[in-house]
């Protein structure tokens, strides 16, 4: 027997010894449930890096999906024209699906198929460009100040051993216009990208827009099916409660396996259904807890609201919020329900980020035009009842006050009003400073963007 051969037999005895202790070992049943999850991820990710952003697969593999986990190295990517499928050591297959003007869809228990009939009749939006100056268009007269751009050019800096801060762009607005920007290589004023938990802010944003119609109301019990059965307490839970992250609903966020997080964006058909049936842990209004399943509640109740299919989501966030806004790069991607992904999976250009920020700054209205009702912004961005240190607002990040009255970020105004995500991405509003700051990367979470040192410079340098 040659050398290979008894290589080979060794490998064979060693993947099998290893494939029992999977199965057979606690850590090994905590291991094989993490494979589907970390596959499912990697799959979500690429599909939404290549046909969403426009990357280069190998390029969203080696900056975005190895930065999760060491493990995502053994990763496989099979590529086609309109899906991605990923396997780890062979095992554990999972593939997410692309739709023109939809995106990306992990598939949990549909198929392929089933997922383009679902999307009949859907037209994505037309990129083409618009020659007057932004918001209205897409042309951008830029007379930065020497400090300014310094200031925009030092945000970017990076001394971390892999580029793990790894900042992709900034945009300042500042009166209603952008006065700065700034992309890494590889990244434009085109390129979608992902905002995880801004998500959110957009989703409490198309509430507004069903207040404003009257369709719902603040301090009304949340029209949540699951919750109607006579006797129900979680029937007391008010949209109040749930944009303010105060519904007391158990519900796990730590991104980690058998986590609800990971459970619902990655193992279920349908995120909002497994968030409504989390039990009522506290009473409605006492308790703050951040929640992505409340999102998606919540963004399942605009689909009710709009006609109950993707189609007419789609239809209806295009013709209240993006379309008016102008966001013609803002791609919502749904769960095979048909149900926007509220908590996590909006993908939208700087730009366009920026004038999401500027009508949150401009209380609710563009080109004079009221979307939100009034005093709404306000609740937006103000703290919310149960919320520990002030920091948090309805689905906005505020600048919170500890217990001896120090602000989180002392460099920044008080009243900075936030969507945030989770690899540090911000459209950071500053209504006293009549600025939108918009900053978009992929910071590995042993790293922080230094938004106090950073933003506060730019502001700074603004002089105003």
């Amino acid at each position: 027997m040659n050398g290979l051969s008894k290589f080979s037999l060794w490998l064979g005895a060693v993947l099998v010894a290893a494939a029992a202790f999977l199965w057979l070992t606690p850590w090994g049943g905590f291991a094989m449930n993490a494979l589907p999850v970390g596959d499912g991820v990697s799959a979500q990710l690429a599909c939404g890096g290549v046909f969403v952003s426009g990357r280069k697969l190998d390029d969203v593999v080696r900056h975005d999906i190895f930065r999760l986990s060491p493990l995502t190295k053994r990763d496989r990517f099979d590529l086609d024209d309109r899906s991605v499928t990923v396997t780890s050591f062979g095992l554990a297959p999972r593939t997410s699906i692309y739709r023109p003007g939809i995106g990306c869809t992990l598939l949990v228990d549909s198929d392929a198929a089933a997922l383009r009939k679902q999307a009949d009749g859907i037209e994505p939006p037309s990129r083409a460009h618009r020659p007057r100056l932004w918001p209205e268009g897409d042309d951008v007269a830029l007379a930065p100040s020497p400090a300014l751009t310094r200031a925009v050019e030092t945000s970017f800096t990076d001394d971390t051993s892999s580029h793990d801060i790894d900042t992709r762009a900034i945009v300042v607005v500042q009166d209603g216009r952008i006065v700065a920007e700034r992309y890494a290589d590889g990244f434009g004023p085109d390129t979608p990208q992902l905002g995880w938990s801004m998500s959110k802010s957009v989703t409490a944003s198309l509430i507004g827009t069903l207040i404003a119609k009257g369709e719902l109301a603040l301090d009304a019990p949340a029209p949540v099916p699951e919750w109607t059965v006579a006797g129900d307490p979680r029937r007391a839970i008010t949209l109040r409660n749930l944009l303010n992250m105060s519904s007391g609903l158990v519900f796990r966020e730590p991104y980690d396996p058998g986590s609800d997080s990971t459970a619902m964006l990655f193992e279920s058909h349908d995120m909002a259904g497994y968030a409504a049936t989390r039990a009522l842990a506290h009473p409605p209004g006492t308790y703050w807890s951040y929640s992505s399943g409340t999102a998606n509640i919540l963004s399942r109740i605009v689909k009710m609201k709009s006609g109950g299919t993707l189609k007419s989501l789609e239809e209806y966030a295009r013709s209240k919020l993006f379309g008016p806004l102008g966001m013609t790069s803002a791609v919502f991607e749904p769960d095979e329900s048909g149900n926007f992904v509220g908590s996590s999976y909006l993908y939208a250009s700087a730009r366009d980020w920026a004038r999401f920020g500027l009508f949150i700054l401009n209380d609710g209205t563009v080109g004079g035009r009221r979307l939100l009702p009034e005093g709404y912004v306000h609740f937006l961005c103000a703290p919310a009842p149960a919320s520990p240190d002030k920091g948090y607002g309805a689905m906005f990040w505020l600048n919170g006050v500890d217990a001896k009255g120090a602000r989180e970020f002392p460099h920044l105004p008080a009243d900075y009003c936030a969507a945030e995500g989770h690899n540090d991405e911000f459209v950071a509003i500053f209504p006293s400073r009549d600025t939108v700051i918009v900053r978009l990367g992929w910071t590995g979470s042993d790293y922080r963007f230094d938004r106090d040192k950073h933003f506060a410079a730019i502001l700074a340098a603004l002089g105003k």
